[in-house]
């Protein structure tokens, strides 16, 4: 997750566990810790696990602070480009309003299952 130019990252039991508990995403990083605020990481994190993959939540632009966070200009860095998942172009924006604010809904399940669909393909 983006939140005013700082990332976290979210793993099995978490918050947004279900991208791994329940679709089965195997996690970059099985290591980072349990919490519903994520696990405070930096670039050179990023660099080190080298994700296949990386799917972002803009929490600014879910709770309607547009400002300085995109998540473009905050990803847009040597270190982030590097991993795999900048090389391959696989640095998924979901839809943070769904993601981040409406949570466990029929509607907003489906969505969330469909952006984790097309961000494997």
């Amino acid at each position: 997750m983006v939140n005013d130019g700082a990332i976290s990252a979210y793993g099995p039991g978490s918050r947004f566990g279900m991208v791994h508990d329940v679709l089965k995403v195997p996690p970059a990083e099985p290591t980072i810790r349990v919490s519903n605020h994520g696990q405070s990481i930096d670039f050179e994190y990023l660099a080190r696990i080298n994700p296949d993959i990386l799917l972002v939540i803009n929490r600014n632009f879910a709770i309607g602070l547009n400002g300085s966070s995109n998540v473009s200009t905050v990803l847009d860095n040597e270190l982030v480009q590097r991993t795999k998942a900048g090389k391959n172009g696989k640095i998924v924006n979901l839809d943070s309003s769904v993601w981040y604010l409406a949570g466990a809904g029929i509607e907003s399940l489906n969505i969330m299952i469909d952006e984790i669909d097309a961000a494997l393909d």
